[in-house]
């Protein structure tokens, strides 16, 4: 009798323990470096971490952490070395390290933020993923903002002289070789202290999607926006998990986390970028904001620039390996494509 009752504990107990483990969670952390009230944040971030608990019944939660574990540039880095298990960041604060992946930041592409971030998806599948230049990360997906454009504190950028002598916050390749070529003078501080040097008189403008007059705070401070159709360039953004983690995790629950991942996640990240720069296009008109097209002869200009760069670009990516020419000839095409609904 005793031995029976004591294998019914023995029983009753294994049962709730595996109750239990059923139940268990699989936390991970994820870094932000821009405020917990940035689009970025709320509108892509914890959609996709909503998602994400969804897609695996609750078994994976992602705790977004009270503040960043890093500078900007350093977070891939971090993502490796487990120091967080989920991070994102811009892939021009290492254009060396990332070089093909530029090719999304060249000026006039799409309209939109899911244009770009879609297309950038399905060339990293076709040209980029074989260089294994993501290889000690899971890689979840990319995604770039809507069309960056000149914010100025004091006039409209027109015509290429409105840039000389001028100091202009830039973030990446891409503007910095704008803002050089056009007599300009290049501001590099990271995208947080944006209300500080604007404020400060450091930069006279600043290079942004409209998004940003609102999310940094800035519109009241540069009220004169200048637009080029396609933007004059677009960030381009990593999105990654710690490898070990990811592999630690069962293959249900790795299908899971990919299935809300990958192009899906560039539509649902550019849908939270467009989202945000219709706010900032609301913030600036609130703030006294006016915005104007550059002139022909800036577009000229521009698309000289542009050439350059993409001759650059697929050098740079010819060396590596990867058929530069065709990936940016291939991206471009898709960009298309997705604006067509394809």
């Amino acid at each position: 009798m005793k031995t029976t009752r004591i294998a019914a504990l023995a029983l009753a107990g294994a049962l709730a323990g595996a109750g239990s483990a059923a139940q268990a969670q699989t936390v991970l952390t994820m870094s932000n470096w821009v405020p917990p009230q940035h689009p970025i944040v709320v509108y892509i971030m914890k959609p996709w971490a909503d998602q994400v608990a969804k897609a695996t019944s609750g078994r994976v939660r992602v705790q977004m952490l009270p503040k960043a574990i890093a500078a900007p540039n350093q977070h891939y880095d971090a993502t490796i070395n487990g120091q967080v298990d989920l991070a994102w960041a811009t892939y021009g604060y290492q254009p060396e390290r990332f070089q093909p992946y530029l090719i999304a930041e060249l000026p006039q592409l799409g309209e939109t933020a899911v244009h770009n971030g879609v297309a950038l998806w399905r060339t990293h599948k076709k040209f980029i993923e074989a260089s294994g230049i993501h290889k000690d990360v899971q890689l979840l997906g990319v995604m770039t903002h809507g069309p960056g454009l000149f914010h100025h504190s004091k006039k409209h950028i027109l015509v290429p002289a409105d840039l000389q002598g001028q100091k202009i916050r830039v973030g990446g390749d891409v503007p910095k070789t704008i803002v050089e070529s056009f007599g300009g003078v290049v501001i590099t501080q990271p995208a947080p202290k944006s209300y500080e040097i604007l404020s400060a008189g450091i930069a006279d403008g600043i290079m942004f999607p409209t998004e940003s007059l609102k999310s940094f705070k800035i519109a009241g401070l540069v009220k004169y926006t200048s637009y080029v159709k396609g933007g004059l360039y677009s960030s381009s953004f990593w999105f990654a998990m710690n490898r070990k983690k990811f592999e630690g995790l069962s293959k249900a629950d790795q299908d899971a986390i990919m299935a809300v991942s990958q192009e899906k996640f560039a539509r649902l990240a550019g849908a939270g970028w467009d989202r945000a720069d219709k706010e900032g296009r609301a913030a600036m008109k609130e703030a006294g904001g006016t915005i104007k097209e550059v002139s022909p002869q800036f577009v000229a200009e521009l698309k000289q620039v542009t050439e350059r760069l993409e001759r650059d670009y697929g050098a740079k990516m010819d060396a590596m390996g990867i058929d530069g020419a065709g990936a940016i000839k291939f991206f471009r095409a898709e960009v298309a494509r997705v604006a067509a609904g394809k």
